[in-house]
């Protein structure tokens, strides 16, 4: 919300964005007053469809806003390209993509600015909490200044991020997983559901109440302090997901081609894995899922609400945007698997996927 607000736009200016992401990013350009234009994914990567980006330009297009999704670079050189020749602000996402490369440089360093995310399921966390960087002189002080004006963390937001902190430790132990699993999914739930009416009520221009979907507050020291510590160990954390991805890919790769998509690997960007996500391409999804979890492996649907929310913002249809909100999963990634547990996933994956 800072980074877009810092970029100064007038009311009504236009931002394009990717129309499969985090639903959060599409509100955060509306509460600040702007209009986002979506521009369908490429089904391969799940990130912006570059080539569309000339098709969606109008006078009023101001910003672009790639989203790095899953820990998978997006395609910066046509998007830097294009604002350059347009006179576009870019804004990275890289809320899941810290440490990620593109063509050997780090995602971050290629927008105005860029901006990550220390919340629950990222690269590291401290409960909540996030960062901008900076790579355009001309917007420091302006960022500066907007997040001098945040207030301090009130009590309740700390004993928040602590709860929080305290979740993703439990979250770490299999033995103690599902003492929490419950309260944690009917809290994202609860969330999408508040994002997606806040996105509905601010598309229609009138002035209602907005729920709760983000705390405009400085970052708690608490949660800096767990952020820094872990940002010594960031590259060993990506290295592991990294080799885990590597191992679900070999595990996987001979399945029916028909049936699933896996991940796709180049060597111009550095994938930190973040999620590990695949298409399901012949069966039922949440069958699937649910299938899993009685195997012991609790797995994700990926944005399931963009189908329902995009047809209430635009008039557009963004046909791989749609498809991937119905056919994606995501299945666990993070540093502490051991290969035994990377083959019980891959194999309750398998099973699951023959049932339905």
């Amino acid at each position: 919300y800072l980074a877009i607000k810092a970029l100064e736009l007038d009311p009504g200016d236009e931002v394009l964005v990717p129309a499969y992401t985090c639903a959060i990013v599409f509100e955060m350009i509306l509460r600040a007053g702007l209009k986002p234009v979506f521009v369908d994914v490429n089904l391969e990567t799940c990130n912006l469809n570059v080539e569309l980006i000339p098709k969606v330009l109008t006078k009023k297009t101001k910003a672009i806003v790639p989203v790095h999704l899953f820990g998978r670079p997006c395609d910066m050189d046509p998007i830097i390209d294009a604002a350059d020749e347009y006179g576009l602000y870019v804004v990275e996402d890289a809320a899941q993509a810290l440490g990620a490369e593109y063509k050997g440089q780090k995602i971050g360093s290629f927008g105005d600015l860029a901006v990550f995310s220390f919340g629950p399921g990222k690269s590291i966390t401290g409960g909540e909490g996030g960062a901008i960087a900076i790579n355009n002189s001309e917007l420091i002080e302006t960022v500066e200044k907007l997040q001098a004006q945040l207030p301090s963390p009130d009590l309740g937001w700390k004993l928040h991020v602590a709860r929080n902190v305290l979740a993703m430790k439990i979250f770490a132990s299999r033995s103690l997983y599902g003492l929490v699993k419950g309260s944690v999914d009917s809290s994202m739930e609860k969330t999408d559901e508040i994002i997606f009416q806040n996105c509905l009520t601010l598309s229609k221009g009138v002035s209602s109440p907005l729920k709760p979907s983000l705390k405009l507050a400085k970052m708690p020291e608490v949660s800096a302090s767990v952020i820094v510590k872990q940002l010594e160990k960031i590259d060993d954390l990506n290295e592991k997901r990294t080799r885990n991805a590597d191992k679900l890919l070999a595990l996987l790769r001979d399945q029916d081609e028909k049936s699933i998509h896996l991940p796709p690997t180049d060597s111009d960007t550095k994938n930190t894995f973040t999620r590990f996500p695949i298409r399901i391409l012949r069966g039922n999804r949440a069958f699937v899922i649910k299938e899993m979890l009685g195997l012991g492996v609790d797995t994700k649907g990926l944005y399931h609400y963009v189908a329902d929310l995009l047809p209430r913002l635009s008039e557009e249809s963004f046909s791989n945007a749609e498809t991937l909100s119905h056919s994606l999963v995501a299945l666990p990634n993070h540093p502490m698997l051991m290969d035994r547990e990377l083959e019980e996933i891959s194999s309750a994956f398998i099973s699951s996927l023959r049932a339905a």
